[in-house]
């Protein structure tokens, strides 16, 4: 008698077929979490970028002389709040050509700070503003020539 063998794959081959196949999409799917992870750090980095640009552009006319901390409210529901620290002491501007001058300049150190109504808060910003005052007795529509 010869012994037939039959075609086709035996129950160890398809089990090992099996594992190699589970093994690489369990590879495959953890990949795809960690990509998913990254967009989603990615996009918060973005929102939290934007929130800091904001600010920035909100607080571009800020003089910390007038206005030393507050705190504006965007529509969106986060809070931009800022505080003023002088550096050095106010100094009177020299006021070409008499020397007289109509204003009085100091620089801040000034920090914000951003609430988010979602997602986390960016890290605080810290940037150098002049601040200004115009002096009481100086007219600013006066003739400095005459």
């Amino acid at each position: 008698m010869t012994k037939r063998r039959r075609a086709g794959f035996s129950l160890i081959e398809a089990l090992v077929a099996l594992a190699i196949a589970a093994m690489t999409l369990t590879a495959i799917f953890q990949l795809q979490i960690q990509m998913a992870r990254g967009q989603q750090r990615a996009v918060e980095a973005m929102a939290q970028v934007t929130a800091q640009e904001n600010a920035i552009a909100l607080l571009r006319e800020l003089n910390p002389m007038s206005d030393p901390e507050g705190e504006i409210a965007i529509p969106e529901g986060d809070v931009i709040q800022w505080s003023s620290t002088p550096i050095g002491r106010p100094i009177v501007n020299a006021g070409f050509p008499s020397g007289n001058g109509a204003f009085e300049v100091q620089r801040f150190t000034v920090a914000v700070t951003i609430d988010r109504r979602e997602g986390r808060p960016p890290p605080p910003l810290t940037f150098e503003r002049m601040g200004w005052r115009r002096l009481g007795g100086a007219d600013p529509l006066a003739d400095p020539f005459g």
